[in-house]
């Protein structure tokens, strides 16, 4: 199957600093992806350069088997047959709904434009709104809208910039589950530019970490969270707590918390010294056992509480309880370990 888009050792620059260096994955049709990390890791730039509102100064870029941008030629965006989502959504004010839908479908017929828009308002529920104007909707209802006007015209990718920003965090994840539900239904390939890993994985069926510029990791949520294969994806993605450790024979690593089989993104050897990933879902609340740890820090997160417990070697690792559960800094809470193949980093110097 012919890839929708290829991205292929891809950099950009302004002036001589570099902003996304040799960065490379594609997407099949239909497929949803995602550019992740924190403010100046180049994830917009590159969003940018994919759209052919920035130049390439390495590499290369494909829409559908076609070579839109490499270094000294730059398709125009308008002869990419991309659409492009703003995060502040951008709908035109003076325009109704149904016509904020159709404004991208010129050249079509009046009865083609409102039966196109009619069927993506029917699509995202808001079939009785056509009349309305952007100031008369909700955020999320704009939003859709916003999405649906960029799906009018069935671009080849629909480019997605930090949509949901400008609304409450609960309404996010939520907006981002309908909005993958829509874009699977019509088999629209996307690509999502967030610094919000819950956005990431409520959207994207692979997500892409970017930091200092460079594609740390493209995987699936799952594996980021469980298999990241640095200390920038480990320390990004999730909550976690690393703990020393010395590489023992079988690959096995001995730590205060005992040996565990472990996972090691490196090349290590016997005896060297490594750091392993623990996430709060490895270490499990249970009054009933003798193993018992002092909490150094605690922190209310509704339905739950995340501790912060002392080992003994100084270290800490975090540990997810209920929130009735509720134990004073100083205290010690019997935990019991539920590790399965830890991720394991040769230490730092």
């Amino acid at each position: 199957m012919q890839k929708q888009l290829e991205v292929k050792h891809a950099s950009v620059s302004y002036g001589k600093q570099e902003v996304v260096r040799g960065v490379s994955f594609d997407l099949e049709q239909g497929d949803i992806g995602c550019l992740l990390g924190p403010s100046g890791c180049g994830k917009t730039s590159l969003l940018r350069a994919i759209a052919g509102f920035e130049p390439l100064t390495g590499g290369e870029i494909l829409l559908h088997g076609r070579s839109v941008s490499h270094p000294g030629a730059t398709l125009a965006p308008e002869k990419r047959r991309v659409g492009m989502v703003f995060q502040d959504f951008a709908l035109y004010p003076h325009l109704t709904v149904e016509q904020n839908v159709a404004f991208g479908l010129r050249g079509q017929s009046g009865k083609q434009r409102h039966g196109r828009a009619a069927e993506l308002l029917d699509l995202v529920g808001l079939a009785g709104l056509q009349k309305k104007y952007p100031h008369q909707l909700s955020g999320g209802q704009q939003q859709r809208v916003a999405l649906i006007r960029a799906m009018a015209p069935r671009p080849d990718i629909l480019l997605l910039d930090e949509p949901f920003s400008g609304l409450d965090v609960e309404l996010r994840e939520q907006l981002a589950r309908e909005v993958r539900e829509i874009l699977k239904r019509e088999s629209v390939t996307a690509i999502l530019v967030t610094h919000d890993q819950l956005e990431a994985f409520a959207l994207a069926d692979a997500i892409g970490v970017l930091g200092e510029g460079r594609l740390r990791q493209w995987d699936a949520g799952y594996d980021l969270y469980h298999t990241p294969q640095d200390r920038f994806v480990a320390d990004f993605i999730g909550q976690g707590a690393m703990i020393p450790g010395r590489v023992l024979a079988g690959g096995h690593v001995e730590t205060a918390l005992g040996s565990f089989k472990g996972l090691f993104v490196n090349e290590v050897s016997q005896g060297q010294a490594v750091e392993l990933l623990l996430r709060p879902d490895d270490v499990i609340h249970d009054d009933a056992s003798k193993f018992q740890l002092e909490v150094v820090e605690k922190v209310f997160q509704g339905a739950e509480y995340l501790y912060t417990l002392l080992l003994d070697d100084g270290s800490e690792i975090l540990c997810l309880v209920q929130s009735h559960h509720d134990h004073a800094i100083g205290e010690k809470i019997g935990v019991r370990l539920h590790i399965d193949h830890p991720v394991a980093y040769p230490l730092e110097n």
